[in-house]
């Protein structure tokens, strides 16, 4: 992949891309990373590249001739996607991050000053893209940030298996992290990360990402991908969805989730839900005394682990009278 950067502070991107991930990616062959100053396109003596706002006011507006001639020289002719860092343009994020890190040549250019001439962006840019809702003095720094992203992503650059279960992937924040020692002023690694049942742990880690999100960025729940049983367990008023399929109602009553509750998180009535889970050949279970949630062995499974009666709660998504109740009942007569 290459990636061509305009600006007119070319000397801002030595130490971003002279570090890290980018540098060894260059280093490996496997992106080429080119920063080129805007103003070696001018053609007056002064290499003005600027000039005041038609209509008036503030500022100064990059002039569309130098940029453009800038944009068909880095383009060499070929089909290079061109992307202007500017305040109006659509949030990026993950998703666009991994869009153009397919692409084989990237020219991103740094806006500057009030804007750029409307013109140039009409006929010369592809698309526009802006890192969050603030005012930064030039797009240098969101240019870097997306050349750093998309770097990363980029096929062989890093391990496959290390950007799987990274933040935003799937539409999730990442959970938790834990490293030496076990115990750090008074606490301690979750014992489940200890046990090495790899089944549990991707289990937990699985739940404390969907945790983590509902807390910090229930925003982006609406649009993740969760099972239908996750969803039906999500907190009380987090991304509720007005419409959900039959099959994905009867997958999340199967996993131990209760009518009243599926009707809750999915904004439907448990009526409805009995109704449609009937027509989907579900067989419903009594309204009382039938067991609910993990079973008495996969209780005892998981208390093997270190696990509190509160952790396991929340790894099961069920309350802990329910875990005290089966703890009881895995203990042995008399």
């Amino acid at each position: 992949m290459r990636i061509d950067i305009l600006t007119l502070f070319p000397g801002m991107f030595e130490g971003p891309f002279s570090e890290s991930i980018v540098r060894r990616a260059q280093d490996a062959g496997l992106v080429q990373v080119a920063v080129h100053d805007i103003r070696q396109w001018a053609t007056d003596r002064h290499r003005v590249v600027d000039d005041t706002p038609y209509g008036g006011g503030a500022g100064m507006v990059l002039k569309p001739e130098p940029l453009a001639r800038a944009i068909l020289a880095v383009r060499g002719g070929g089909d290079a996607h061109v992307v202007l860092l500017s305040a109006q343009g659509r949030r990026f994020d993950q998703a666009a991050a991994r869009r153009l890190a397919a692409q084989a040549h990237l020219v991103l250019v740094a806006g500057h000053y009030e804007g750029v001439d409307e013109r140039l962006i009409g006929s010369h840019v592809d698309e526009e893209l802006s890192i969050g809702d603030f005012v930064l003095t030039g797009g240098e720094l969101p240019a870097m940030v997306v050349a750093d992203a998309v770097t990363r992503l980029v096929p062989g650059v890093i391990e496959a298996g290390s950007l799987e279960h990274e933040s935003h992937t799937g539409g999730l924040l990442e959970g938790p992290h834990y490293t030496r020692p076990v115990e750090y002023e008074g606490q301690r690694v979750p014992p489940v990360l200890l046990s090495g049942d790899h089944a549990a742990i991707a289990k937990w880690r699985r739940a404390e990402a969907i945790r983590r999100t509902a807390e910090r960025r229930p925003d982006l729940l609406a649009n993740a991908e969760l099972a239908p049983e996750e969803r039906a367990r999500l907190p009380k008023g987090r991304a509720e969805r007005p419409s959900v399929t039959d099959a994905e109602l009867a997958r999340a009553y199967r996993s131990g989730v209760g009518s009243y509750r599926i009707a809750e998180r999915f904004g439907i009535s448990p009526a409805t839900v009995r109704t449609r889970l009937r027509r989907a050949g579900v067989r419903m279970r009594p309204a009382r005394g039938a067991e609910r949630g993990p079973t008495v062995a996969e209780v005892k499974r998981m208390r093997k682990t270190g696990m509190t009666v509160r952790e396991l709660a929340r790894h099961f998504g069920v309350s802990h009278v329910t875990i005290l109740d089966r703890m009881k009942r895995a203990k042995p007569a008399g």
